[in-house]
């Protein structure tokens, strides 16, 4: 199986960073086969130009990281993203790598009434994530973006057959022991998952000392 980790965040000091380093120890633990995909680093755009838009439709890029991305999802069957939450949702730079990505006639199909059929072999996505809110008001006040639009619409509409979303909230204000729990606790979900829904764990154990922007 092949991982692709979708990684965003701009500061390697951060958690999220912290979270990045120990998926890919566990994976490596395992003998799994992974890239990383670093947005940040790639100086990744996420907006739109009016000629990449002509062409989303035929399901072509005019940007070289969009081909290649596409190229990676192509040949991974495990998604991983790894991003914070700012205002109740991704950030924009995931935004856009869905936007501009996930292609029409390549990622997915339209049938005659307008649902999606995914075209791609995707046998997990899975969501880890860090907020400043706790999970539960994401969750319950603030739309669920990520639990029903990212993963219960978009993923499962490329083909992704099993999602996942595990958060840790809080987590500019936790200690530092509950931080390091939580990276522990990521070891669960390193193995791919047995039943097909959405598991949202708030991080009730959770990072080196305060974070900007987690």
């Amino acid at each position: 199986m092949t991982t692709t980790i979708i990684y965003a965040h701009p500061y390697e000091k951060s958690f999220n960073h912290a979270v990045l380093q120990r998926v890919e120890a566990l994976l490596q633990a395992k003998g799994e086969n992974y890239r990383v995909t670093d947005l940040c680093a790639d100086g990744f755009n996420p907006v739109y130009s009016k000629e990449e838009l002509a062409l989303f439709s035929q399901g072509q890029s005019l940007d070289p990281l969009v081909q290649r991305y596409l190229k990676e999802l192509q040949e991974s069957r495990r998604l991983i993203f790894i991003f914070p939450i700012w205002w109740a949702d991704m950030p924009a730079i995931v935004k856009g790598y869905l936007d501009k990505v996930l292609l029409k006639t390549v990622a997915y199909r339209e049938n005659k009434v307008g649902l999606l059929e995914g075209l791609l072999n995707l046998d997990e996505a899975l969501v880890i994530s860090t907020s400043t809110a706790p999970t539960f008001y994401l969750k319950y006040f603030c739309g669920n973006t990520i639990g029903r639009a990212m993963l219960g619409h978009t993923l499962k509409g490329v083909g992704a057959k099993k999602r996942r979303w595990v958060n840790c909230g809080r987590a500019n204000l936790i200690s530092d022991e509950k931080r390091q729990a939580f990276l522990h606790s990521l070891e669960k979900y390193s193995h791919p998952p047995k039943v097909l829904h959405h598991i949202v764990s708030p991080c009730s154990h959770v990072s080196p000392s305060a974070l900007l922007f987690v």
